[in-house]
């Protein structure tokens, strides 16, 4: 009889357990197919038709839904939501009634402009949680872009395989790895299984034919194989969180998202022939994709992909929570303006000297970014940067701890704007963030052959510091009223300079109702202050949704958005005062994707 308490005890524990035991990482051991292959396609037109009339409200969204666009979280209804005009018909639509993930592949007019796009779903209990979709504008940078509206696809992807020729599921998404595998610093050796007459559409064009029919040529040799054979993809660091959302074994199919990560480390390369390859683009750049596999026989036979550029290194929200950067503070008794700036200089001559980052007075905890991507230090521009220019503009603010460096680097002998930010964390860095701009995504642009300078200001010329940021803050107070006025605190002769190109006068855009593309300047951080200058340097992000593509300016003339799509820029502006009045502004910008938000 003394057991019984023992006996009873253990029976308490075991009843204190959860009620069923199933795989790690699974929700229940039985998965409950609430929606079968015609239903997920059902909600998938369903998805695309509110598309095609910007109706979001036609959608079976949960409460909880989680949408992004080129992997940025926005409200459904934002983005291309309330810029499409034309999308196919009938796409590419894949399955899988094990995970509820349905997909769909087209193209699509924006604006007017052509474009692809591709979209996946997720459904729970009858309502679409999870949206993820990859939008393909136009490209400015080196890229496939062919067949937009009225795509072919494939028939193969709808075709059910005879028995023989399928494969379990963990066998499909092993080949899918497989591919990528090949791809990711591709150097000839080849782990995938391809089909002798396996063919690859990316962005509505066939990156698997080496003559295309405008006499342009993507690659040197025809096939899947042979390309990699060859190691024509070996600028491909690595293939980042990779994630096989829907497989459908009946007809071979594999739907996969993920990142191609262009470190861009070197600028040219040997093919496995020994010839030599340069690479397109000079700088640390991803693509993000959403990609389809169809496999036959255990043999990848077709792929079809939908693919865009994304800042290096960017981080899909559906793949898990973003870490944190930490937050470092110093004060002035620890790390004075000296050494701030001395900080910065270290920073700065070590982005140019690979390997000695390692031999920097690092803090404990670091945060690292670049264009509000956090990444690993000895990443992006660490590995790209060939040159940095010797006169930058350097302001250090001991009060807030931190530094801005404004001025020229190089990239394999390209030149583009940084602007880097470094905060120490007591008298070392606690973190780095960096906003770089490039010519090729456009005007206003011109060449960073000088930094920008400002002068030591006389006693009686200087503006305290809170009068000044009461002044910076009223500057972007009117710019977000959009009202036809402009910011009382403008000198007449005030000039304005965007990516090192003068764009005229600060007060024109203001009266001359010549900003009404801009829906919003959000996020402002100041980044430092320095009244000796007259400087105050600012952080913001401005929104641009495209949703309307004509306006009308003060003097009645007719103009129109720079771009057809929407869009958000990061900018670092610097504001040059005397007298209390803004004499100077200037500013570097870099695109990011639409509603991007800092970390």
């Amino acid at each position: 009889m003394r057991t019984l308490p023992i006996l009873l005890a253990g029976a308490a524990a075991l009843i204190s357990l959860p009620a069923a035991a199933q795989a790690p990482g699974e929700d229940s051991a039985v998965y409950e197919l609430e929606c079968d292959r015609d239903c997920l396609i059902g909600k998938l037109n369903e998805y695309v038709d509110a598309l095609r009339v910007r109706t979001p409200s036609l959608l079976p969204l949960a409460d909880d839904y989680l949408f992004t666009e080129n992997n940025t979280p926005i409200d459904v209804g934002e983005g291309l939501w309330g810029t499409i005009d034309r999308l196919d018909a009938t796409g590419l639509e894949v399955a899988d009634t094990q995970t509820q993930n349905a997909a769909w592949f087209g193209g699509m007019t924006e604006n007017g402009a052509p474009g692809i796009f591709a979209v996946r779903i997720h459904v729970d209990k009858g309502m679409i949680d999870e949206i993820e979709t990859v939008v393909l504008r136009e490209p400015n940078l080196p890229a496939p872009f062919g067949q937009t509206m009225d795509m072919q696809h494939d028939p193969e992807f709808n075709e059910i395989l005879p028995p023989e020729e399928r494969r379990p599921r963990p066998r499909l998404r092993a080949i899918a790895d497989s591919y990528f595998d090949t791809v990711e610093l591709n150097d000839g050796q080849v782990f995938a299984p391809f089909d002798e007459d396996c063919g690859r559409l990316e962005n509505g064009i066939s990156t698997t034919t080496s003559a295309q029919e405008d006499g342009s040529e993507f690659t040197r040799v025809d096939g899947c194989e042979a390309q990699f054979e060859l190691g024509i993809f070996r600028i491909n660091k690595r293939i980042r969180e990779r994630q096989y959302p829907i497989i459908d074994v009946e007809r071979g199919v594999v739907v996969a998202t993920g990142f191609f990560d262009h470190a861009n480390e070197f600028d040219r390369y040997l093919l496995t022939d020994g010839s030599e390859m340069r690479t397109a683009l000079k700088w640390p750049n991803s693509i993000t994709l959403l990609e389809a596999f169809r496999i036959r026989d255990a043999k990848i036979s077709r792929i079809e992909a939908v693919f865009t550029y994304v800042p290096y290194f960017m981080h899909n929200p559906f793949a898990g929570p973003a870490a944190a950067p930490p937050i470092p503070r110093s004060s002035p008794e620890e790390c004075d303006e000296a050494c701030l700036a001395g900080l910065t200089g270290q920073v700065m001559q070590a982005y140019a000297t690979r390997g000695q980052w390692r031999n920097l007075p690092w803090a404990e905890e670091v945060g690292y970014e670049e264009n509000s991507v956090g990444m690993q230090v000895n990443e992006g521009i660490w590995g790209s940067t060939t040159g940095i220019g010797e006169d930058a503009l350097v302001i250090a603010d001991e009060q807030l701890g931190r530094a801005l460096w404004l001025g020229r680097i190089e990239e394999h002998g390209q030149p583009a704007w940084a602007g880097v930010t470094v905060s120490a964390d007591g008298d070392r860095i606690g973190r780095i963030e960096a906003v770089i701009r490039r010519e090729e995504y456009g005007a206003p642009y011109a060449a960073p052959e000088t930094a920008p300078v400002f002068a030591t200001l006389p006693a009686a010329e200087r503006t305290d510091r809170a009068q000044m940021l009461q002044t910076v803050d009223r500057f972007y107070a009117v710019m977000n009223a959009q009202d036809g006025t402009a910011p009382q605190a403008l000198s007449e002769n005030c000039e304005w300079v965007l990516n090192g190109q003068p764009i005229g006068p600060c007060a024109a855009p203001f009266t001359s109702r010549r900003l009404q593309p801009l829906e919003r300047v959000r996020d402002r951080e100041l980044i430092a202050v320095d009244e000796e200058r007259g400087l105050v340097a600012m952080s913001t992000y401005e929104d641009f949704p495209a949703t309307q593509q004509q306006f009308t300016d003060a003097a009645g003339k007719s103009y129109g958005d720079a771009q057809t799509y929407p869009r958000t820029l990061q900018a670092v502006e610097l504001f040059g005062l005397r007298n209390g009045e803004i004499q100077r502004v200037e500013a570097i910008t870099s695109e990011l994707p639409y509603g991007m938000k800092p970390r």
